[in-house]
C-alpha cells in the first residue's frame, strides 16, 4: 500500500457517478477504446499506484455486473457533481477504511493520467489539505487528494448547495502540481464521441 511520506494512507475513488449527458446518455464509464471500458482502463492505471480503490457510481446494472469491484452509490442523491463523489469517498473511508487519512480521487473520464499521479502528490504535500492536478495552464480539481478532516465541512458546505470544485476549495490551504504536457494532455478529458475517437487515437498511439 503507498504511503504518504509521514506515513498516512490513502484510499483511491474513481469518480463515475455523473449522467454523461454528453454521450447520449451512455454511462462513459461502460465507453470502449479498442474494446476496452474506460473503466476498467482506469481501475488499470491506478492499480499500478495503489491497492485500496472504490468506484463510485449510481449505475445498478454496473454494480451488478463487476462483482470483483467495490462500488459505492452517492452518499446524496439527485447527481449533485464530483464533490457529492469526493464525500462520499471521505464517508466510505471513514466506514471501512478508517487507517485512511486521504482520499485520492481520479475521474472515470480522464484514463490517460499520469502513473506517478500519487507520489507526485505525495512529494509535494507539506501541510495542505488538498493537493490537486495542474497541466499546462489549466488545474484539474477532479483530480485531487483530499484531507479527511475536510469530511464535515465538505458535507455542510454540500447541503448548504455549494456544489462547485472552487468554491469548496477556495476555503482551504491548497497545493497545486505541475504535470508536464509532452505528445497529449495526461489529463485529456471524454466528455462526448468526438472526444471519445481522439482518446482512441491517443490509446493506439501510446498505451497499446
Amino acid at each position: 500500500m503507498l504511503k504518504i511520506n509521514n506515513g498516512q494512507k490513502v484510499l483511491v475513488v474513481i469518480l463515475a457517478g455523473g449522467k454523461s449527458r454528453r454521450m447520449m446518455g451512455k454511462d462513459k464509464s461502460l465507453a470502449t477504446i479498442n474494446k476496452k471500458k474506460l473503466l476498467d482502463i482506469c481501475f488499470k492505471r491506478i492499480s499500478q499506484q495503489s491497492e485500496m480503490i472504490i468506484i463510485n457510481t449510481n449505475n445498478k446494472s454496473l454494480i451488478n455486473f463487476d462483482k470483483k469491484k467495490t462500488f459505492v452509490k452517492d452518499h446524496f442523491s439527485g447527481f449533485l457533481g464530483p464533490l457529492s463523489g469526493v464525500l462520499t469517498g471521505m464517508k466510505w473511508a471513514k466506514k471501512y477504511y478508517p487507517v485512511a487519512n486521504w482520499i485520492l480521487t481520479v475521474p472515470v473520464d480522464s484514463p490517460f493520467f499520469p502513473d506517478d499521479l500519487l507520489k507526485e502528490f505525495q512529494k509535494n504535500l507539506d501541510d495542505e489539505l488538498i493537493v490537486t492536478a495542474k497541466s499546462g495552464d489549466k488545474i484539474h480539481p477532479v483530480f485531487s487528494m483530499w484531507n479527511l478532516s475536510l469530511n464535515k465541512p465538505l458535507e455542510l458546505s454540500i447541503k448548504q448547495g455549494i456544489l462547485k470544485i472552487d468554491e469548496f476549495t477556495k476555503n482551504f490551504k491548497t497545493k497545486v502540481v505541475n504535470f508536464p504536457i509532452i505528445d497529449y494532455d495526461p489529463f485529456y478529458n471524454i466528455n462526448n464521441l468526438e472526444d471519445l475517437s481522439v482518446a482512441e487515437e491517443i490509446h493506439d498511439k501510446y498505451f497499446s
